[in-house]
């Protein structure tokens, strides 16, 4: 798994504005100082983040993971048509949309969530669970994002981060100008409703569709190299306490294909959404009930209003009750 040389140059920013401190890191982590000099390197994911986890003590500052994105002046046109499609979006909201399907070209293994409430917005970043320090990628997702937001000169109302720093659990200051919780739960920016949907004056649909259609190449080689049910699956994934919020025209956005696409891809695979996703809540549903959760858990947990409802469904999947599976299959 590698990053995109767009999001290597990054670091190269960094490296002209802190020279011998990034010099620095290199000679810690063993990366030699001559692929710097090549711009168009696509890195390995285990080198990347190790980058940063050495920036910490270098830069002595605990949230440089979060930071960086400012540190290295990282602009929206920094990945060239994705930062310009969200400066000339119609809002926040079709930024977030945008950036939601394509950032996984650029960083790939991880995509994030967004979780609309009555007065704010918050957007959760989540990594594939099998990249080693993946809480660091969260972070570093997460800034990019942040600093795309400040670009538009929005307000972040805070940052939520799984850092554990030697302060301890403590509000401390981002670059970003906004409180940052660490040792959260989750890794996530927070913004208002008032400014997700406040319009942008310089929206132009014309120029953001015709991006549109140059990122699309992009993504459809991407797709065709990739398992479709698997990568439908990890983006499952990312919805948990929050599977019932799941549906086709979410995940297609994500994937960055229409909903007809990608029905259409699946069927050359032999199956459908609601297969797909019958068997990721199943395999979900079986791992809990061997762990000894109870059937009132697992089909809130799964998005169902009650249990009796998870139970029918359940049956109708393995033609067993919950109790029967749970006794016939403990370990």
């Amino acid at each position: 798994m590698n990053t995109n040389s767009a999001v290597w140059r990054s670091i190269l920013r960094l490296q002209q504005i802190y020279p011998e401190k990034v010099n620095e890191i290199c000679n810690g982590i063993g990366l030699s100082k001559n692929m710097l000099l090549n711009p168009n390197l696509s890195l390995p994911i285990d080198i990347f983040l190790n980058f940063f986890i050495e920036a910490e003590s270098v830069f002595n500052d605990e949230l440089i993971s979060i930071n960086y994105a400012r540190l290295a002046q990282i602009r929206p046109n920094y990945a060239e048509a994705f930062g310009l499609m969200f400066v000339y979006s119609r809002h926040l909201k079709e930024g977030f949309k945008l950036l939601q399907t394509y950032i996984n070209i650029e960083l790939e293994g991880i995509n994030f969530v967004i979780r609309e409430d009555l007065n704010e917005v918050k957007v959760i970043f989540i990594a594939n669970p099998k990249i080693q320090h993946s809480s660091v990628y969260e972070n570093l997702c997460l800034s990019i994002l942040a600093a795309f937001i400040r670009s538009k000169r929005f307000p972040i109302k805070c940052i939520n981060t799984k850092t554990h720093t030697f302060g301890g659990a403590i509000k401390e200051k981002s670059v970003f100008s906004c409180p940052i919780n660490s040792q959260s739960a989750e890794t996530s920016i927070v913004i208002s409703k008032k400014n997700y949907l406040k319009k942008n004056t310089l929206s132009n649909t014309k120029l953001v569709d015709y991006l549109k259609s140059i990122v699309q190449e992009k993504i459809d080689k991407k797709v065709s190299k990739v398992n479709l049910v698997e990568n439908i699956e990890v983006l499952m994934n990312n919805y948990v306490n929050y599977y019932s919020n799941i549906n086709i025209q979410e995940i297609s956005d994500q994937l960055g294909v229409s909903t007809i696409q990608l029905r259409y891809q699946l069927s050359k695979e032999n199956t459908t959404f609601r297969k797909v996703l019958n068997n990721f809540k199943l395999k979900k549903a079986k791992n809990m009930l061997q762990k000894g959760l109870s059937v009132k858990v697992i089909s809130y947990q799964l998005g169902y209003s009650d249990p009796s409802s998870f139970i029918r469904w359940f049956i109708g999947q393995t033609k067993l009750t919950p109790t029967t599976f749970k006794t016939t299959n403990k370990d």
